[in-house]
């Protein structure tokens, strides 16, 4: 073995979690090495990234990266769920993602690092991790090389191998299980009257189905199912896959006129969280800590959050040592507050599949997810970004809150009688903080911001104007600007937690 190699930061994974945690910290002048094997695990799996991501990306400086790779544009979904009609769910406002294949995104991300300075060992694969005193060692192998790490930090970003993630208490779901049958399928002049840039997903009796387009002629088709109650021993998984398409015409209905492109393969799925996501010199960032369900769509967007925090995380923690618990505590209750919502947001249509079917498949699902996702948001996910390290609030009390402000001749705004200032940790820039929040009876923990508005400044600006374009002039005059759309949303929700009261005198 060759002299052991000196990195401040070592991140083990070329994901999308540990490449945007890498580029991060790289850009901050950290010493950091990326430890990659030369093919990802998850090779040709298709993977969608929705516009919303595009806000993380601009942060990490990969915008123009990922729009120059010509990756096939996502516009939204096409759901046929529970044996209701189809319907289309574009993006707001025309807006498109991304869809591609993990191997290309990931050569897009691994070249980004390299070009901010990142250290990529790539075809390198970890054989043994050990922690001292005074950091990390880390065995590695290459084809022809053995070589050893020391670093004062890890990143553990190595997704559901999870090399160190895996002895930190890390636990599946025991209720469900579920294994991905995944095959890609090219028809000649696309595939009829399916939106060439929309996600299918559709559900049947006992299991579901979803397809990503990679090109117009070429999709990406998968049918998740649960080994209890499909047979994946003594028969090919080509045809186990045709007969589970078989049960959704939706997105079965795809084979028509297609020719295979290789062999159906079998990938694991099933769902898992870390008791813990961060402790001194470790964090377990993006798949590695915690795995959503794939019913979301957003894998991808949150690898990528997952890998900016974490990567501010440990920029905050080397830099002001005063604040690394702070900043550790933050990440931990962030990455367990995502797994968490994603639970609860998909206990709903497990719910409504297993009022249909009446199935132990979508049975099992809704109560595991329910129980999991206890007190989370409602369906339609939370109005706080998830990078602000802010705290949820159920989208239905802010469209209660919207829909009174629009009843209103003017906004007749107060500052809420309960409300309090109490300071915590924050995300300003790349580092955390400590910030002014404000806390109600409905958000005892605070708030600080909301789709990018600050709050404090819109509680102090919104009961002096009594129409919301004046107060969000007055807003954009002292701090930097917001879109109108946004500052309704911010407005909203400090009506819908209590941070602002309507004066009924006025």
């Amino acid at each position: 073995m060759s002299k052991a190699k000196e990195h401040e930061i070592a991140v083990l994974g070329g994901g999308p979690a540990g490449c945007a945690a890498a580029v991060l910290l790289a850009r901050h002048d950290h010493d950091v090495c990326l430890v990659r094997p030369h093919q990802p695990p998850a090779g040709r799996l298709a993977e969608s990234i929705p516009p919303s991501a595009r806000r993380v990306l601009q942060e990490l400086g990969l915008t123009l990266a990922v729009e120059r790779a010509g990756f096939h544009p996502n516009g939204g979904n096409l759901v046929w769920w529970a044996g209701g009609t189809a319907h289309s769910e574009a993006f707001p406002e025309g807006r498109l993602g991304f869809h591609t294949d993990r191997s290309r995104l990931e050569r897009v991300l691994v070249a980004a690092a390299r070009e901010a300075g990142v250290t990529v060992y790539d075809g390198s694969s970890v054989r043994h991790v050990e922690e001292h005193a005074d950091g990390w060692r880390i065995r590695c192998a290459a084809v022809d090389l053995a070589f050893e790490l020391r670093v004062s930090w890890i990143l553990d970003a190595t997704g559901r191998r999870g090399v160190i993630a895996r002895h930190e208490g890390r636990r599946a779901d025991r209720e469900t299980t579920t294994t991905a049958l995944v095959r890609h399928w090219r028809r000649p002049g696309g595939f009829g009257d399916v939106p060439s840039t929309h996600t299918l997903i559709e559900s049947y009796a006992d299991g579901w189905a979803w397809s990503v387009p990679l090109a117009p002629d070429v999709r990406c088709v998968t049918a998740m199912v649960d080994p209890r109650h499909t047979d994946l021993h003594g028969s090919d998984l080509d045809a186990i896959l045709d007969a589970e398409l078989g049960k959704a015409p939706l997105v079965g209905g795809l084979r028509s006129g297609a020719r295979p492109l290789g062999p159906t393969w079998a990938c694991p799925a099933s769902l898992y969280v870390a008791s813990r996501f961060a402790r001194p010199g470790l964090l377990l960032v993006g798949d590695a800590g915690s795995f959503i369900d794939p019913l979301s769509s957003f894998g991808v967007k949150k690898a990528l959050s997952s890998g900016w925090l974490a990567g501010v995380a440990a920029h905050t923690a080397l830099v002001d040592p005063a604040m690394s618990a702070a900043a550790l505590d933050l990440y931990d209750r962030r990455e367990r507050d995502v797994y968490r919502s994603s639970r609860g947001r998909a206990a709903d249509f497990f719910e409504e599949a297993a009022r249909a079917y009446g199935h132990p498949y979508w049975e099992a699902r809704a109560e595991a997810s329910r129980s999991a996702g206890r007190g989370a948001a409602g369906r339609g996910g939370p109005v706080v970004d998830p990078e602000a390290g802010d705290a949820e609030v159920p989208v239905a009390a802010v469209r209660a809150a919207l829909e009174r402000i629009r009843a209103r001749s003017t906004l007749g705004a107060r500052r809420g009688t309960h409300v309090r200032a109490l300071d915590r940790p924050t995300v300003v820039g790349h580092r955390i903080v400590w910030a002014r929040h404000l806390a109600s009876t409905r958000v005892p923990l605070g708030l600080r911001y909301v789709r990018n508005v600050d709050l404090t400044r819109l509680v102090d600006v919104a009961p002096r104007h009594a129409d919301v374009p004046d107060g969000w002039s007055a807003y954009n005059a002292g701090a930097p600007a917001v879109a109108l759309p946004d500052y309704l949303t911010a407005l909203a929700t400090a009506f819908a937690v209590g941070l602002l009261e309507h004066d009924d005198a006025t």
